[in-house]
C-alpha cells in the first residue's frame, strides 16, 4: 500500500518510530558481533538479541509486519 498521510496516521507516534527503526535495521546485510559477543555470533539488527544469521530476528520481523498490517488497515488497534 502507498504510504500516504492517512497510512502513517493509523500508527501512533511510537509505532511510527518503531516502524522506521525496524525497516532501517532490516536493510543491514552484514553480521557484527556485539561488545560481549564473539564476532561469529551475530545479533538481531533490531533488538540486539543473539541469533543465527543476520538481519532481524523472528520477533522483530513479526513486529515489523504487524506495524505494516496495522498501517495498511488490516488490523485494528
Amino acid at each position: 500500500m502507498r504510504r500516504t498521510k492517512e497510512w502513517w496516521h493509523r500508527l501512533s507516534k511510537p509505532e511510527r518510530a518503531q516502524l522506521v527503526y525496524l525497516e532501517g535495521s532490516s536493510s543491514w546485510s552484514y553480521c557484527t558481533g556485539g561488545g560481549s559477543q564473539p564476532d561469529d555470533c551475530p545479533e538481531c539488527d533490531g533488538c540486539g538479541q543473539p541469533q543465527l544469521g543476520s538481519g532481524l530476528c523472528s520477533n522483530c520481523s513479526k513486529e515489523l509486519q504487524n506495524l505494516i498490517d496495522k498501517a495498511d488497515g488490516k488490523k485494528g488497534d
